[in-house]
């Protein structure tokens, strides 16, 4: 993972966008949810494999790139990963409308 952290941590320096809108969460959050579209396009209108990892690719770049414009360490994030994969690992499969769910289900 810090060789991905490293990477868009160098594209942030390189395009000089600290303090700009380009680390305001709300023009981020624009901008994932412009790259979640593609990537449901690419499911939905059965694009190509590869399409499907780029669109896989922007979003991943974009999560990095949303802890560092706000600070977040790769130790943080790291801890905070960890700490939710053991939360989740514990959870049951749930069989919801004929398909299968792994989530809190709450009562």
């Amino acid at each position: 993972m810090e060789k991905y952290y490293e990477a868009i941590e160098s594209f942030h320096k390189k395009h000089k966008m600290k303090g700009t809108n380009n680390e305001e969460m709300t023009f981020r959050l624009n901008l994932m949810t412009e790259e979640l579209g593609e990537l449901a396009q690419a499911v939905t209108k059965g694009k190509t494999r590869k399409e499907f990892v780029e669109e896989n690719v922007d979003i991943f770049n974009l999560i990095i790139g949303n802890l560092i414009s706000t600070g977040v360490t790769l130790q943080e994030f790291e801890k905070s990963f960890w700490a939710k994969h053991q939360k989740i690992m514990n959870r049951k499969r749930k069989k919801v409308n004929g398909k299968y769910r792994v989530s809190e289900f709450r009562k």
